[in-house]
């Protein structure tokens, strides 16, 4: 079994909004580590749609905050959400031409665990409390 996301290693930020987000998206990595491991690839493609949704929304909400307090390096935040979803976009295309459960199974065990703990460590713990600090 492939090794599930420890929702203790998510570090916790400022804003309730934002740790619950982070919380269900720590979730729905795990639900695509197990479906990748015992369900059809139309359940791993809905859930890997999922994700990425999510993802949209957490982040257009973060980025509304960013803007309400005029926080100053958005722009530099923001990239790196469109980074991710563009990201995100690709590995999706490459699943849907390949449906290479390995690959998305090493996309999601190392970049997307690696990434939520480094980004939330880092921007995401300053912008929560920037927006909180300026609301």
């Amino acid at each position: 079994m492939a090794n599930q996301l420890n929702p203790s290693v998510i570090p916790q930020v400022a804003l309730d909004f934002m740790n619950e987000d982070h919380g269900e998206a720590v979730e729905l990595v795990n639900q695509l580590l197990i479906a990748i491991e015992s369900d059809s690839s139309t359940k791993v493609s809905e859930l890997l749609k999922a994700f990425f949704e999510h993802n949209q929304e957490h982040f257009a909400r973060e980025e509304e905050q960013m803007i309400r307090v005029n926080f100053p390096p958005y722009s530099c935040h923001k990239g790196e959400h469109e980074r991710v979803l563009e990201e995100m976009k690709t590995v999706i295309s490459e699943w849907e031409a390949s449906e290479d459960r390995s690959a998305l199974q090493s996309y999601l065990t190392d970049t997307v665990a690696n990434w939520l703990v480094n980004h939330i460590s880092t921007m995401d713990t300053v912008t929560a409390m920037f927006v909180r600090q300026h609301s």
